[in-house]
């Protein structure tokens, strides 16, 4: 886009931040701290802002103008060992509900499974799942946690007081639709109990409700919702994306053997992956295809990089490690790819800098710590509490 004299013009641009749990987020923050030293405009300046699960809570940060160097810093310093409540908690008082209500079940499917009764008894069995809470954890301290975040910024808890638009996706769980909160007639609800419902992964924790409509994660829906961006004007869209399958194979193989070897837990991990992965490629193509006036950058990690595939997509054990993975991913992207990504981002306005002037490993500045930092530092050391802290 240029303007009457030749001059590129400056773009409507958005951000948009995919899931990956507690170990995306971190490496978003990573890959959003080496894109803010590279471009010459910062990520703070955006037009729009779009966060699904744990991307959520990084794209809140930055629509209420924390930056990813501040983010960066808190995420890499080293845990004080303090004690400090869970940001997940155990939902007790829905198992109790449930299970006063385990003689009635227990009744019916024992009468079902019995000659004439019309079941079996593996119908029986199966009806047992109905004791089951809607989901094992409750997610209320990510909602204290983005408050407190927000408080400690001066900024109230509200999309109209955020320094940029911001939208928080989640589904609706019995509409099958997704909502964009902070979107037109979606202004309403508090930031921090929109991240709360864009992170609810089914089963492991409890639907949010809001308005009294159940929520659930947005990466249900789809992986990144870039069509969100595009569709409100944007031009050129930034998408990180931290959920990228294992490339297990070839000359390079990280693991020795098949992954099969290694048990259920590799194999659902990258079927997870698989699935997201090829979900967010068939929407990047689609869109391509039938916008092709609007550039997508993606971002992701090494798929045959080892160390990233180390820790489940929703544990926090080596936040130093991980946020490092993103910076120098990144790095290196821009890098190999600097001459397009230097004619696509001049497209609109934006220059990029000499990606070899980046140094390896980010400095860091941790002895004078801003307020927000410690509150995020202790966010995400809640996190870690209430996920054990291991590998």
């Amino acid at each position: 886009m240029r303007s009457r004299r030749g001059k590129p013009r400056r773009s409507k641009v958005a951000l948009v931040c995919a899931g990956g749990g507690v170990t995306g987020a971190l490496w978003e923050i990573g890959a959003l701290r080496a894109l803010d030293e590279l471009l010459d405009r910062s990520v703070l300046d955006l037009d729009l802002y779009v966060g699904v699960s744990g991307g959520a809570f990084v794209s809140a940060l930055l629509a209420a103008g924390v930056p990813p160097r501040e983010m960066y810093e808190e995420a890499v310093a080293r845990p004080r060992g303090r004690v400090v409540p869970p940001l997940f908690r155990l939902g007790l008082d829905e198992v109790f509900a449930r299970s006063r209500q385990a003689p009635g079940v227990l009744f019916r499917a024992l009468v079902a499974a019995l000659p004439g009764g019309g079941g079996s008894l593996s119908d029986a069995a199966l009806s047992l799942f109905e004791l089951l809470p809607a989901g094992l954890l409750d997610s209320s301290g990510v909602r204290e946690s983005v408050a407190e975040i927000l408080r400690r910024r001066g900024v109230a808890d509200e999309f109209a007081a955020l320094a940029r638009p911001l939208r928080v996706v989640a589904v609706d769980l019995d509409r099958g639709e997704a909502v964009a909160f902070g979107a037109r007639g979606r202004r309403g609800v508090p930031v921090s109990r929109a991240v709360q419902a864009s992170a609810a992964l089914p089963g492991l924790y409890r639907p949010v409700r809001i308005d009294g409509r159940d929520y659930v994660d947005g990466g249900v829906k789809k992986t990144a919702h870039v069509n969100l961006a595009i569709g409100e004007g944007a031009r050129l869209v930034l998408c990180i994306n931290p959920m990228v399958p294992l490339r297990n194979d070839g000359a390079h193989r990280p693991l020795p053997g098949p992954l099969s070897g290694r048990g259920v837990a590799y194999v659902l991990d990258q079927a997870l992956r698989i699935m997201l992965h090829g979900r967010m490629q068939y929407g990047l193509e689609r869109y391509r295809a039938e916008h092709p006036e609007v550039d997508i950058l993606l971002l992701e990690p090494d798929p045959e990089d080892l160390r990233m595939f180390r820790y489940n997509i929703l544990r926090y054990g080596a936040r130093r490690v991980v946020a490092e993975l993103g910076y120098r991913a990144t790095r290196q992207a821009f890098r190999r790819r600097r001459p397009a990504y230097t004619r696509m981002l001049a497209r609109h306005g934006i220059g990029l800098r000499d990606p070899r002037t980046l140094p390896d490993s980010p400095g860091l500045n941790v002895a004078d710590r801003s307020p927000l930092a410690r509150t995020l530092g202790t966010s995400l050391e809640r996190l870690d509490a209430s996920l054990g802290g291991k590998r």
